[in-house]
């Protein structure tokens, strides 16, 4: 992740080692503090990447008051790290920043109903196409289904990526109590239950298929930015087409991803 190591790190590895076991043995607020004050760049980087995926206007969304809602993922992440685990802070944290920043936005539900509408329609359209076709359905074909030119076509898909929540962790949140999310299947979570294992077990393999089956261009998308986490303007440059391209295509990715999801749920969850 060369993002992370190009952030000059305040204090050292031995030092943060001694501050987590402080914590965890005394809740100590002042190393809880200096903690936090190690890995907010998180916050920002975590917001920053969510809306690059979406073309939302500022006066929609608050940038204060997501880093807010960032903040209390953060804390939320350092209050429950488990040190004696073989997981990163990173690994658990940015699930659970990216988590508390959808809680809030789904809380405020500021999606317009129309645009929500028209996400339910395109996901729908792709899930019938593919299921009778057995295959990734091309524009052609979804626009087609739709009933609409290709140009109009492409209007609603850009449309559709102004929500901020179609993203991987969006689509991960497909359990019957909407509690599923990518926060929940990495490893750094604790698993009691051996039912809950074998649930997260066949979501990981359920998502890894459905990757696994997009058009090339829009796995590439999906690898290069939740991977490698490049951004959209490199992978734009890695696949030769505009930045704005490749937003449409990870639009198309999570939406066809929702979709297999949600469909494959009906059968594992009754």
């Amino acid at each position: 992740m060369r993002y992370y190591n190009a952030i000059k790190e305040k204090i050292s590895d031995q030092e943060e080692r001694l501050l987590w076991i402080e914590f965890t043995k005394s809740g100590s607020l002042e190393a809880r503090e200096k903690l936090a004050d190690k890995y907010i760049h998180l916050v920002k980087y975590v917001i920053n990447r969510m809306l690059a995926v979406s073309h939302v206007e500022s006066e929609v969304l608050d940038y204060d008051d997501l880093y807010s809602c960032g903040v209390m993922g953060l804390l939320a992440a350092i209050d429950g790290f488990d040190l004696s685990r073989d997981v990163k802070f990173i690994t658990y944290a940015i699930p659970r920043i990216k988590g508390s920043i959808i809680d809030e936005l789904r809380a405020v539900d500021w999606i317009p109903r129309s645009l929500r509408q028209q996400v339910n329609k395109l996901q729908n359209a792709f899930v019938e196409l593919e299921n009778q076709m057995l295959r990734p359905a091309n524009d052609l074909e979804l626009a087609e289904k739709l009933g609409v030119e290709p140009a109009e076509l492409h209007e609603l898909i850009n449309h559709a990526s102004r929500s901020a929540l179609l993203s991987l962790d969006e689509v991960l949140q497909i359990s019957d109590d909407g509690s599923t999310t990518r926060a929940d299947i990495t490893p750094s979570r604790k698993i009691e239950d051996p039912r809950d294992q074998i649930q997260q077990e066949e979501i990981v393999e359920l998502l890894t298929q459905a990757i696994e089956s997009l058009p090339d261009k829009e796995r590439l998308v999906v690898i290069m930015y939740y991977n490698d986490e490049l951004t959209l303007r490199e992978i734009g440059e890695v696949l030769g087409v505009t930045e704005s391209r490749v937003c449409q295509l990870h639009t198309k990715a999570m939406l066809r991803l929702r979709g297999k999801l949600a469909f494959w749920q009906q059968d594992m969850f009754v």
